[in-house]
């Protein structure tokens, strides 16, 4: 049911910081625009390194650290039959940049945000 993985999102205070952390102790490229946060890419999947107002309870709460998990579903429909009938909360779908979107409960994703999508439109 699950495609791939797609992307982490790390909430840190200090973008540029966590960016060249990620450089010099891993040698990963840092791709960054002013339009948006500084992404690793891995394949086809990304590390999002995100700060400001979209993780700042997450930081308020756990401090810097992972803040989400995007996996990609072949159809979303189907996972939230799954969801459903494994008696997991979810909110959505909303729709988003092409995508539909599932929130899981994070209780149900040991605390972590969790997203499942499919580009279903």
């Amino acid at each position: 049911m699950i495609k791939r993985f797609d992307r982490l999102d790390i909430a840190t205070t200090d973008p540029a910081d966590a960016a060249a952390t990620f450089e010099k102790n891993f040698g990963f490229a840092v791709s960054r625009s002013s339009s948006s946060e500084p992404t690793i890419k891995i394949g086809d999947s990304e590390i999002r390194l995100r700060s400001g107002s979209a993780v700042a309870e997450v930081i308020a709460t756990a401090g810097e650290g992972l803040a989400a998990v995007w996996l990609e579903a072949e159809d979303l429909d189907q996972m939230v039959r799954a969801l459903t009938a494994a008696g997991i909360a979810f909110s959505g779908p909303r729709l988003e940049d092409g995508r539909r979107i599932l929130e899981v409960d994070y209780r149900a994703a040991n605390m972590v945000a969790l997203f499942i999508f499919d580009r279903r439109v």
